[in-house]
């Protein structure tokens, strides 16, 4: 469950090292990048790009099959029903009876499917090669107010430890003879009810427990914060982010200020 909600893989790579905004910053411009192209050549090759990060991130092999293979069954989803939905255009490669498939609504439905891969797989970069903890530091670095911050690192903390609260639950109730799996769905529905009363109980007590820990802290009574761990910007990652820039700006330059066509 853990691996899931935690995509974190610990590497001593460039990635890694990069400080946690100049990541972020890279992924939204990626982002862009992928929404402002719409030819087919240079989505494919922002694609490349961003598939070769993902292997310089060094994850393991389960953390990235369990990432891509959602992202790979979306392109193909993409790729096989947006002809029948967009039938403009000609020449018509195939009639049946109002479907129509032409051969411009393919090129498109490729094209999409390649824009949403950009930008699904983009942001496994961030996730492969930054720790929570990190991110959240980021994005208080960056403007996020820091109660903001600390409820996002509480959020993403405790959302496997309430995965397996939940498992855990159906396993007992399950030794009870309680079945999940057989009846109608409205039966199987109304089983749910004997997980989601104790997790409900279970989330209003951990959310107690929390707020009374943060009470004996003495949270909030001070507005400025010391942190144990600073992030600081070194020469690699400036450069890192003009790289950035540069890719994001050069094609957006040469698309509304020339009329290139990308």
């Amino acid at each position: 469950m853990k691996g899931v909600f935690d995509l974190y893989t610990a590497r001593d790579t460039f990635l890694h090292r990069l400080d946690p905004r100049v990541k972020i910053l890279a992924v939204l411009f990626l982002s862009l990048l992928g929404f402002i192209m719409t030819n087919l050549i240079p989505l494919f090759t922002l694609l490349c790009f961003i598939i070769l990060l993902l292997y310089l991130t060094r994850s393991t092999f389960s953390k990235a099959y369990f990432a891509l293979k959602f992202v790979l069954r979306l392109m193909v989803l993409i790729t096989v029903l947006w002809p029948l939905f967009d039938q403009s255009g000609t020449p018509v490669l195939a009639a049946l009876g109002p479907i129509k498939i032409t051969e411009p609504a393919i090129w498109r439905g490729l094209t999409s499917a390649i824009r949403i891969g950009c930008l699904a797989t983009v942001w496994y970069i961030l996730m492969f090669t930054t720790t929570q903890r990190d991110l959240v530091r980021a994005l208080v670095k960056m403007g996020l107010r820091y109660d903001f911050g600390l409820a996002l690192a509480i959020s993403l903390r405790f959302i496997p430890t309430f995965g397996f609260t939940i498992e855990s639950i159906k396993d007992a109730q399950r030794a009870r003879g309680l079945e999940f799996d057989k009846g109608s769905i409205i039966r199987r529905s109304k089983n749910y009810i004997a997980v989601l009363i104790p997790a409900v109980v279970y989330a209003l007590r951990t959310a107690e427990t929390l707020s009374l820990s943060l009470q004996s802290r003495a949270y909030g009574a001070r507005k400025d914060r010391t942190y144990m761990r600073e992030i600081r910007m070194r020469s690699s990652d400036l450069v890192s982010l003009v790289i950035v820039v540069l890719l994001f700006a050069i094609p957006a330059v040469a698309k509304f200020v020339f009329g290139a066509a990308i």
